[in-house]
């Protein structure tokens, strides 16, 4: 890759029932590649619709859409749920915080939560017959960004499944707030677990702040990164614009989940996912990764913060395979098998080349409805593709991710 600055105008090109918008006429070629490998893995292997976009810390390159939700062809005005990629704009906001001094990184976070000071850790070999003890160190916002606090997914972990099954605590899909009741799987500092740790850190962005999350968000990140089509409420992005969600088969066939999902428009907001947004507003808030994106205001978030979202933050602790308790809404997935994974704050980092894909020290993370993004600083580069069904890291949908990725490689950027 080299460093070729964008030039010449925007830059509009159909085919393959697909549309790529272009910035500059260098980049035809480039984003013709990016978007046919793209479209060619969706048609294949029967992805309904998908919406992807390249940029550099200078700006986006290209966007392109492929497929048809069902009522109309995908493109730029639709509106993706990007489950989980709301917890790195959430940690974003949380560091902007610590910046300022309302929240600190080690003290204990009952200080502001009190309920993290009485939460019960699980303990035993079978996950159908575990006790309980007290905590053995305070909870810190460190460990809930890092997701070191102990606290766990259902869907990932057989011990909080079995308290689900045993009806001790609700299951996450049915009532998040009361899921927040949930007992942690090691202590605080041990392991590393995905989990519910940074919806705690949107409460604890509320105290602080004195506003809702998506006050917050709108004034602090949002509306300084011209993110118009981001938000928590469905009436401020345009219900009618929000994709249908969709449940895929193993032959491909996808059944209409929309129904089952309503829509959100007032609070309580999620601080571990949530937001609706699209590729060419997440590729605003990647740019803060890439080179600290500044808003009319000046840099968002400094460069000490920006660096703790970049690199790992939980020493010699590893991320491992996921495993899958619901396999409704969620595969079993190990990213890059062979690679050392860390986490940083928000954020996977893969310590090594990935082989025709990212290089060592890139950023990433992932939404449940299959969206998907990564920044890479040392190529100056970053990208997102969206899609919208279940569960997330179905072969499908990885395999339509790892097309468009390997073919921004292939390209001369």
């Amino acid at each position: 890759m080299n460093g070729s600055k964008l030039r010449g105008p925007r830059v509009a090109i159909f085919g393959m029932d697909g549309l790529i918008i272009i910035k500059g006429w260098r980049k035809r070629d480039m984003s013709n590649l990016i978007a046919t490998r793209t479209n060619e893995g969706a048609a294949a292997h029967k992805v309904p619709f998908v919406s992807y976009g390249v940029t550099r810390a200078a700006g986006e390159v290209m966007t392109g859409h492929f497929g048809h939700t069902g009522h109309e062809a995908v493109g730029g005005d639709n509106i993706f749920r990007i489950a989980s990629m709301t917890k790195p704009i959430v940690t974003m906001a949380a560091l902007q915080l610590v910046e300022a001094g309302k929240l600190d990184l080690h003290a204990p976070a009952k200080n502001i939560l009190p309920m993290l000071g009485e939460v019960d850790v699980l303990v035993g070999e079978a996950a159908a017959d575990m006790k309980t003890v007290g905590l053995a160190r305070d909870i810190t916002l460190h460990h809930l960004l890092t997701h070191t606090s102990g606290y766990a997914y259902d869907f990932h972990s057989d011990k909080i499944m079995a308290q689900v099954q045993a009806g001790k605590v609700p299951p996450l899909a049915v009532d998040n707030n009361d899921f927040l009741r949930a007992p942690l799987i090691s202590q605080p500092g041990d392991n590393w677990e995905y989990g519910i740790g940074v919806d705690f850190v949107g409460q604890m962005i509320e105290a602080v702040s004195g506003q809702d999350l998506e006050t917050y968000l709108r004034e602090m990140i949002f509306e300084p990164l011209s993110m118009t089509c981001t938000s928590f409420r469905a009436s401020v992005v345009g219900a009618d614009k929000i994709v249908p969600l969709g449940a895929r088969s193993a032959d491909g066939t996808i059944t209409d989940l929309t129904a089952m999902m309503p829509l959100i428009d007032s609070p309580p907001y999620s601080g571990g996912g949530g937001l609706y947004s699209n590729v060419t507003d997440y590729m605003k808030f990647m740019r803060v990764l890439l080179n600290g994106e500044q808003g009319p205001s000046g840099r968002i978030l400094g460069a000490d913060g920006v660096h703790m979202m970049q690199t790992n933050q939980i020493g010699d602790l590893l991320v491992p395979l996921q495993p899958t308790m619901n396999e409704m809404l969620c595969s079993e997935h190990e990213w890059f098998p062979g690679v050392i994974n860390r986490w940083s704050y928000g954020l996977l980092i893969n310590e090594s080349d990935v082989p025709g894909r990212r290089k060592a020290g890139s950023c990433a993370w992932s939404g449940l409805n299959c969206t998907y993004f990564f920044v890479d600083p040392k190529s100056d580069i970053g990208g997102v593709v969206m899609m919208q069904m279940l569960p997330v890291y179905n072969p499908a949908s990885l395999s339509v991710f790892e097309a468009f990725e390997k073919a921004i490689y292939e390209t001369d950027l």
